[in-house]
Order: structure tokens, then sequence, then C-alpha cells
């Protein structure tokens, strides 16, 4: 493990060297206006039960004038965003970032128990009446999405509790993906950036759109995917019996992939590769957030050199880390894990913009904008090249900052305080750094188990 970490090192800083002395980043144009990002709104529409009649009534675009009676302050922590935060939320997003060329939505729009929730307000209902009330959310978080960005490109991804059958439990070829393709095609294939979206995402939850570059001709690819097929946590309850659509969609990437890449590549999905750090140490062993069938494929996938693949964007953690993607030095891929809009796991709610360079794709910076629920104020907590000291978010970058984080407490004590976005309320114990620093770059149970076990030993 040591003599991997000094590898891992050394090769940081020759790599970095190199770009510092003229490597394409000293050579890039001006970086574009920062892309916004945002992840688990978990939106939650029971939250004044008194409004839910009149919602299950109403069409999704009669919405917000039925949440306007309501008097509901913004969600405290340890709830999911009820209407009042998700307006707060807004309101931060365009303030601070107001044209962004592209939107990134890294899943999960509904609320956790979203079935429970509206069997409890709405008795008696059917399953149709469910999935109608399901429906109308996601046509009413895409409407407000659209209205606070009208002329930017959104790429947006399925989450776990997105869908009709229940918690990670999504279902290729259903109503539900139907809709929330209608819902958000206006949005996803603006300029024609996705003109396979609606066909592609209501088959199986995943699809291509384009990227911006600094001309017409030579802008990206992001190949968006579902990665809830994959989860540890599914079973296709729903879908049709003896069918993998967790195979079938990994085929459809390395088909993808194959295909020569139209400038650069971003990857984007809601669960990550790799080890969930929490439910680790909850457990006390390696926790995997994917079947490792599906996870050895995806990682070979995507890090093949041939494939082009540059950052790989995810959610589901609520919290604001990184990953380290890849078994090799030279084709790992830097992977972003974006905080989320909802406080239910005791994080404050967080957004990130990202400036990215035009031409290689690369991630420059990021920024992180959160509200601490104190005040009930928005404002930048942080740019990631200042709090560690990195010239940009790649992989060279993450290596070099890997090793410092093992070494430096003090660091250490940044990074756990960034990572709740400055929440108090559920900070991470100091001496746990070793369960959340090995999540970051080992992809196996092994690896995983083999990085904690000697750094927590006494």
């Amino acid at each position: 493990m040591l003599r991997f970490a000094a590898a891992l090192f050394a090769f940081a800083v020759a790599f970095c060297t190199a770009v510092a002395s003229g490597g394409s980043l000293a050579e890039s144009p001006p970086a574009a206006p920062a892309w916004l990002l945002i992840s688990d709104i978990h939106f939650n529409p029971f939250d004044d039960p008194v409004l839910v009649d009149a919602l299950a009534r109403t069409p999704a675009s009669g919405w917000a004038a039925v949440f306007a009676k309501g008097s509901a302050a913004p969600s405290p922590f340890f709830k999911d965003t009820n209407a009042a935060l998700l307006d707060s939320a807004l309101a931060a997003m365009s303030a601070n970032v107001p044209h962004p060329p592209v939107v990134i939505v890294a899943g999960d729009f509904l609320g956790h128990n979203f079935p429970a929730s509206f069997a409890a307000a709405e008795p008696g209902k059917t399953q149709a009446d469910y999935d109608a009330f399901v429906d109308k959310t996601i046509a009413f978080l895409a409407g407000r999405l659209d209205a606070a960005y009208p002329h930017a490109r959104f790429v947006i991804t399925v989450g776990n509790n997105d869908g009709y059958c229940g918690d990670y439990q999504s279902t290729p070829h259903d109503g539900f993906l139907a809709h929330m393709a209608a819902a958000f095609e206006p949005l996803v294939d603006r300029d024609g950036a996705a003109p396979d979206f609606a066909r592609d995402f209501s088959r199986g939850g995943y699809y291509t759109t384009s990227l911006p570059g600094n001309g017409a001709r030579d802008g990206g690819q992001a190949l968006v995917l579902n990665s809830v097929y994959w989860s540890a946590k599914f079973t296709n309850a729903c879908g049709a019996g003896g069918s993998d659509p967790g195979a079938g969609e990994l085929d459809w990437l390395a088909a993808e992939l194959a295909e020569p890449a139209p400038g650069y590549r971003w990857l984007l999905t809601h669960i990550p590769p790799g080890i969930d750090a929490f439910s680790s140490l909850l457990a006390n062993r390696p926790i995997a957030f994917m079947q490792p069938r599906y996870a050895d494929r995806l990682i070979a996938l995507a890090s093949r050199p041939a494939a082009r693949a540059g950052t790989f964007v995810f959610g589901h953690l609520h919290h604001a880390a990184f990953e380290i993607v890849g078994a090799s030095l030279t084709t790992s891929l830097p992977g972003l894990v974006v905080p989320s809009i909802s406080p239910v796991q005791g994080n404050a709610p967080a957004f990130v913009t990202a400036t990215v360079d035009q031409r290689s794709g690369t991630v420059i910076d990021t920024a992180t904008f959160a509200d601490t629920l104190a005040t009930g104020t928005w404002a930048r907590s942080y740019t990631f090249d200042a709090a560690y000291g990195t010239s940009a978010f790649d992989t060279p970058n993450l290596l070099a900052l890997q090793q410092r984080l093992a070494a430096d407490p003090g660091l250490r004590a940044t990074f756990l305080a960034h990572y709740n976005s400055e929440s108090a309320v559920a900070a991470v114990v100091p001496a746990s750094w070793p369960w959340y620093w090995c999540a970051q770059n080992n992809m196996t149970g092994d690896d995983y188990a083999a990085c904690t076990a000697k750094l927590l030993r006494p």
C-alpha cells in the first residue's frame, strides 16, 4: 500500500510539473461561464399535509400557486427538500450563477419514502393515482428548473428514488421514464443537443448528449448512465422476469465508447462505483455501492485510453467528495461527487459551480455554495483549488491531494468540514478519516479492506 501511494505521488508530481511547464491547461483558452451542478433534490411535496389533497387535484403547472398558500419554513436538518427550501436554493443559484451554459442534475429528484408518504397523505388512492402524482412532481421540478434557466443545456440522470416501483427499482420501458423524458426533453434537447433523448431515456434512463466547446464543431459529449440497474440493492422488482438491464446498459456503453469521441467526453450517473464509506464504517466491513460484476466492467470500459473518457460526475452521497476511478495510474478518471440540496443526512444544502476548459473538458476549478440553515442565507463556502492547493480537478491533482490528506491532519480537518458543507450537526469524527480516505481511490472491497486495515491498525 505504501509503495503504491509513493508511486501515485511521484506520478502526480511529474504530471503536474509537465502541465505547469507547458501542458494543455497552460495553453487552453479562457474558460466559459461556470456550469451548474445540482444533485439529490429529494423534493418532498408532503411537507405541509394540508396542501397535499389540492396538489393531487391540480396540474403541475398550478403547483406553485398551491405551495404559495402554505406557511412552512425551509426544511431543517434531517428533512428532505420542501417547497420553501427549493425556492431558496433556486434563488441562490440564479443569483450566483445566472447564465450557466450547462446545468447538470445528478439524480434523485423525488424525496425519500415517497410511496409511504403519498399513502399516508392520500389514503385509499390507487396505484394509478400514485403514478400520476409522481409524474406531476417531476413535471413541477422540470418547470421550476426551466423557469430558472430557460437558455441552459440540461443534463439529467435517474436516481434510486426516481420511479414508480420504489427505492432502487428503476424499471426499463415503464411509464415513469416516458413521462420524465417528456417533461425534461425541452431542457435536455435545447438547441438540438440530444435529439434522441426522449426515445433513449424512455427505454432505459440512459442516453447521450452534446456538451459545449469553443466552436460549433469542437464540443464534447456526455454519456448519461442509469446506475440504479447496477446497484447492490437492485432487484428489477417491476421489470420483465429474467431480464438483465444492467448488462444491457453496459453493452450499450461499450458500443458508445467504441465510437470516435467528438472532442472530450464526460460520464454522468447517480450512484458511484466503489465503496460506501459511511455504511462500511457502521458495518465494520466493506459495503460496495454496486454489484462487482457491473462495477468492474464499468470501470474497465470507462478507463480504457481509447474511450477518451474524462470527468465522471456522481451524486447519491449527499456530501462533497471525490473519487479516483480506475485501476491504474495512467487511466484513472477524476470523479466529482456533487453534494445534495436535501439536508436529510444532516449536511447543509449545497450546489456546485464548475469552470471548464472548453477545449479539453477538464474541470479547472469548482466552487461550492451552501446554506448552513443557521440564518437561511446561501454563501460561497470554498473553491476546490484554494481549499486544497490544486490547479485543476483532474487525476494528477487528486492523486497528489490524496497523499497530502493522508499526511496532514489539518488538511483532513478542512476536507471533513467541507464534506458536510460546513454543517456541524452531523460532522464526521476525525478518527474515522481512514474509512472515507480509502473509499476515494479503492474501488473493490478487497482493496478497501486492506487500506482501512493498515490505517486503522493500533
